[in-house]
């Protein structure tokens, strides 16, 4: 396709200067933990090395528009604190802190959606394999071969890269081209207690081993929201509500440190 031809032909390089700077901390990450200044970044570009980062393509029942990821989904709580938390944007990135102990642990609210996913394949290579998956349609029903969850969540969070901001270490196992969803599910029978530990140690990386968090590792997944008043969340902006699909359907390249990791 054109879309494929250009991607292959173009090089990337990112230089933090916003309030989050996921991707740019999540390269630099990959680049042999490199220091997570502009100055590195512009060093990594300057050494010329590129690798090949996942990118997700989006289909939502709302819309006929697509819509291409590069750096992760959240619904639930993380949307909440991301999207409502525009009012105290002049405090900076500490905003989504204070609203995470609002809305997480003050004034939780229940997210209740059905999770559907296509597990791993061990007879295959993620990485090619997820790229040649064609998604059902949205009004259609998913092959047998996928897995259902229907259940109330608090935190509902897919990632493709280890940094959703600079100082959040959300998918320590995440790689830039393992052809994989991880997703990271906070079931809401979690107690406040356990989930504000969770979210203490969200900077470290500490939180995937707390009690109650579960991470799915899969090639493609569907998520319905059942429950009212909910935010689709992509790459940090605000996009259609109601059912939402995804898959890995390419790679970009980057210039980062090191080369395919």
């Amino acid at each position: 396709t054109d879309e494929a031809q250009i991607l292959s032909k173009l090089k990337f390089g990112i230089v933090p200067c916003g309030t989050c700077n996921g991707l740019a901390k999540s390269i630099l990450h990959w680049s042999d933990n490199a220091e997570y200044t502009p100055m590195e970044s512009v060093f990594q570009i300057c050494k010329g090395h590129t690798s090949r980062l996942d990118l997700a393509s989006y289909q939502l029942a709302k819309t006929e528009k697509t819509y291409t990821s590069f750096l992760s989904f959240s619904w639930g709580l993380i949307a909440d604190c991301d999207l409502e938390s525009e009012c105290l944007r002049w405090l900076g990135a500490i905003r989504t802190d204070i609203w995470a102990v609002y809305r997480g642990i003050l004034f939780p609210k229940k997210y209740r959606a059905r999770f559907s996913y296509l597990p791993l394949s061990n007879k295959t290579n993620n990485s090619s394999a997820s790229t040649k998956i064609d998604l059902p349609k949205l009004n259609e029903p998913l092959p047998k071969d996928w897995v259902t969850i229907e259940d109330d969540f608090s935190v509902f969070w897919v990632c493709n890269t280890t940094h959703a901001s600079y100082n959040v270490f959300t998918c320590p196992m995440s790689k830039m081209n393992d052809g994989v969803f991880h997703v990271l599910i906070v079931r809401s029978s979690v107690s406040r207690l356990r989930l504000l530990q969770m979210l203490l140690k969200l900077e470290t990386g500490g939180h995937i081993e707390c009690e109650g968090l579960e991470i799915i590792s899969c090639l493609a997944y569907r998520l319905e929201p059942l429950s009212d008043n909910t935010y689709n969340d992509l790459d940090g902006e605000l996009i259609e509500g109601g059912t939402i699909q995804a898959r890995l359907f390419n790679t970009a390249q980057f210039f980062a440190g090191k080369v395919d990791r």
